[in-house]
């Protein structure tokens, strides 16, 4: 080491073994021999697998990165090639056609690994070919501290920075941070460092019910579908659909109450299953403070936001961090002006305009699709290195956040100026009389409410798994939907709710059951739109009457009361 430049047999820690940490170990080696440096880099790369392997879809500028990095990308990778990303928003959709030379979602769950993961081990192997060891140790902080000037020669030679690693500790000239998004160390990386900001969000796995799945080649992004979630992604994989749903608020109930809507609207196969499923968090934006002497912050650490589909920006961090080491030197000062500001000034521009336009998207509404056509018009407003948003070439982040903008006023204004007037269906089927629906996760209760119901000459049609529930209703309209609070996915008061805002199911008829017999249970289900609440265990005869129409529920300003002259135990029965 001379001065404060890496020089042959400087050391180099990255922390995080995923396709950043991969892609900049790649990058520093790559980039260091060129130049005729050879290093000595370790890579940190504990971590936990995800649950929901991702499938990872490739630009054409991402795999001419890889390929820059030494890494092959054959053709077999490519389970199938998109032909473009679907906006859809409150019924209105547009179609933001691929760019040339091609989308290639790359994948081979479940028969094989996701497609992240196929490109993370091709990055090791690549990083490995060149020199990289990765070690599997999990880094509590990295430390600023000058050896000692009676420490061995050996010693003082490794440079100034200590990773402290699982009780022990290894000397380094330079460390990067590579965790991704949601894992970062913050001021345990150094004092100062903030990294990216994130939003959490659900990922999921989707099967479909039938034995052949049919694949469109389309991504879609539905904004808006429902109050906790700002956006979902839907991507078919190899074998299977990978769906994402991201909001400040989301839960994993979001993400399964969304894919029913969306099954019922046709973006997805009627009888899907929910085979994995996890929560995870995405960068929301631009770090801040991202160097330090000899230290910086790549990758979903450093930047991100949620409309990116691909890896460009994260391989391009990696690059513009490898050059910044390399041509700057390890001065705080010298990596803030090479890196941040001649590097990643416009990626940072850019994900501060993606998170910022998806709140105005989900104010743009009705408008927020054309809004994606709008930007796309308008060109590349960013700089020659900014990319487009979906993994496209346009539009650029802010491009889009201009006409997301402009789109959301007008919404705002129009929405003063006219009455809400939900667009109806063309076509919404007839109701079968006497056929019902009875939802229900207790295989025993399902069965006696069957029946029942069928002793009187009724259809019955009974779901041990709610997510089919929107499709059936939606294209079979029952006389009732029996309904049970606690089931595994969604609540039955959130399912009624979701029924009762659509046009083809607003007006079926829902009757809400529980063991949890509250006066906020009940006051809830009947303000989601429930004809009634029930008690468990249902009394069949109240429940006939109610089904008959002899029987109504009391109003919802207030509960039920027992009427004069009722028996203790019937007041106990019905009493909420």
């Amino acid at each position: 080491m001379s001065g404060s430049r890496l020089v042959g047999g400087s050391r180099v820690a990255v922390i995080g073994g995923g396709v950043a940490g991969a892609g900049l170990a790649a990058s520093l080696l790559f980039n260091g021999r060129a130049r005729g440096i050879v290093l000595d880099v370790r890579v940190y790369a504990r971590g936990s697998p995800d649950s929901v392997p991702p499938p990872v879809v490739l630009t054409p500028e991402c795999r001419s990165r890889m390929a820059a990095l030494g890494c092959r990308v054959p053709l077999d990778w490519r389970a199938h090639e998109l032909r473009g990303v679907e906006i859809l928003a409150q019924g209105r959709r547009e179609l933001l056609p691929a760019p040339p030379g091609g989308l290639w979602v790359v994948d081979g769950w479940p028969q094989g690994q996701g497609g992240l993961e196929v490109v993370r081990e091709a990055l090791i192997t690549a990083a490995t070919t060149q020199g990289a060891r990765f070690v599997s140790r999990h880094v509590e902080r990295v430390e600023h501290q000058l050896p000692a000037p009676d420490a061995p020669a050996a010693v003082r030679s490794c440079g100034p920075l200590v990773v402290r690693a699982q009780g022990s500790g290894e000397r380094f000239h330079a460390v990067a941070l590579a965790t991704g998004a949601g894992g970062s160390l913050g001021e345990a990386f150094f004092p100062g460092f903030r990294p990216a900001p994130t939003v959490p969000a659900v990922q999921a796995r989707i099967r479909q019910g039938t034995s052949r799945l049919n694949l469109s080649p389309l991504a879609r992004l539905w904004l808006a579908p429902l109050p906790a979630v700002d956006g979902l992604f839907l991507l078919p994989g190899s074998h299977s659909v990978f769906a994402l749903a991201f909001g400040p608020a989301v839960t994993p109930s979001d993400l399964c109450q969304a894919l029913m809507m969306a099954a019922r609207d046709g973006l997805l196969e009627e009888g899907f299953e929910v085979s994995a499923l996890e929560t995870t968090r995405l960068p929301f934006g631009p770090g801040r403070s991202l160097v330090a002497p000899g230290q910086l912050a790549v990758g979903a650490a450093a930047l991100g936001h949620p409309l990116q589909i691909g890896l460009s920006e994260t391989l391009a961090t990696c690059s513009r961090a490898a050059v910044g080491l390399l041509d700057a030197g390890l001065e705080a000062s010298a990596l803030e002006r090479r890196y941040v500001r001649e590097g990643l000034s416009e990626l940072l521009e850019d994900a501060s305009a993606g998170a910022r336009s998806i709140a105005w998207l989900r104010r743009a509404g009705r408008r927020a699709p054309a809004a994606f056509l709008a930007a796309r018009r308008r060109g590349s407003v960013g700089g020659v290195y900014s990319g487009g948003v979906l993994g496209l070439a346009a539009p650029t982040p802010l491009a889009l956040l201009a006409s997301a903008r402009w789109a959301g006023m007008r919404e705002v204004v129009g929405s003063w100026l006219r009455m809400t007037v939900e667009p109806v269906p063309t076509a919404i089927p007839s109701l079968e009389p006497d056929l019902y629906y009875v939802v229900d996760d207790d295989p025993d209760a399902r069965e006696a409410l069957t029946q029942l119901l069928e002793s009187t000459g009724a259809t019955v049609v009974s779901f041990a798994d709610e997510l089919a529930l929107f499709c059936a209703v939606a294209r079979r309209p029952p006389t009732a939907i029996l309904l049970d609070v606690v089931l595994h996915w969604v609540d039955g008061l959130r399912l009624a709710e979701g029924l009762k805002q659509h046009p083809l199911t607003r007006h079926t008829r829902v009757v809400v059951m529980s063991g949890l017999n509250r006066p906020h249970i009940r006051q809830r289900a009947l303000d989601a739109g429930a004809e009634a609440f029930l008690p468990k265990p249902v009394d069949p005869e109240r429940l006939l009457r109610l089904l008959m129409g002899r029987d109504t529920e009391a109003p919802r300003s207030t509960p039920a009361r027992p009427s004069e002259g009722a028996s203790d135990a019937e007041s106990g029965r019905y009493a909420s």
